[in-house]
């Protein structure tokens, strides 16, 4: 698996992309891949839906180029055109509109991926014991802790893929972090949260 492009490097193949260079685009592709599928995957757990969506999105940036705006952050703006892009498949194969199905989808957390290069039993029967008490809360609050530890995005960038204000994720954030201190101590959370949390 590649490593996450730093955010200048992304930004710089995001120009050379924009420019022509289709060989940019296919860098950043390997490099968000991962990331983009595992967040996928908790938008809808069909493995082959969520890679076609991929897929597709990619073919849209390849055959769009010329028209490309500059993103303040490569990452963050795949994951929205992908979360849309899943949601509007989803919509189609349901006949909903998509802004109620928007509302209404399904999101969990699992760390299971991550759990192989932890030796400590002990580790791992606390990540078992993080991953179920976060998806005990409310689906929007699962999204915006995946969203802001896991993926390590800004209250910006949150705000953006989930469509909300940033005093709405600043509060949203808040009531998540309440609600996980009533099931488990808040040095633990942290602790955990540190592990998972990319650079």
């Amino acid at each position: 698996m590649s490593r996450r492009l730093p955010s200048e490097e992304a930004q710089q193949l995001w120009q050379e992309y924009r420019a022509g260079d289709m060989y940019a685009l296919a860098k950043i592709m390997q490099s968000y891949y991962a990331d983009l599928f595992h967040w996928g995957m908790r938008l809808h757990a069909d493995r082959e839906f969520v890679k076609d969506c991929i897929q597709e999105l990619f073919l849209n940036l390849w055959k769009r180029q010329d028209s490309v705006c500059s993103v303040e952050n490569v990452r963050a703006y795949l994951l929205v055109v992908l979360k849309t892009r899943i949601l509007r498949e989803l919509s189609r194969k349901h006949t909903t509109h998509q802004s109620t199905l928007s509302d209404e989808y399904a999101f969990s957390v699992e760390f299971a991926a991550d759990v192989q290069w932890i030796e400590e039993e002990n580790e791992v029967y606390q990540i078992r014991k993080l991953e179920r008490v976060i998806n005990h809360l409310p689906d929007r609050q699962k999204e915006l802790i995946y969203l802001r530890f896991y993926q390590n995005l800004s209250f910006e960038q949150i705000a953006d893929v989930m469509h909300l204000g940033r005093q709405s994720v600043y509060n949203l954030l808040q009531k998540s972090l309440t609600s996980l201190r009533k099931n488990w101590t808040v040095q633990c959370v942290g602790l955990l949260f540190a592990q998972f949390m990319v650079y």
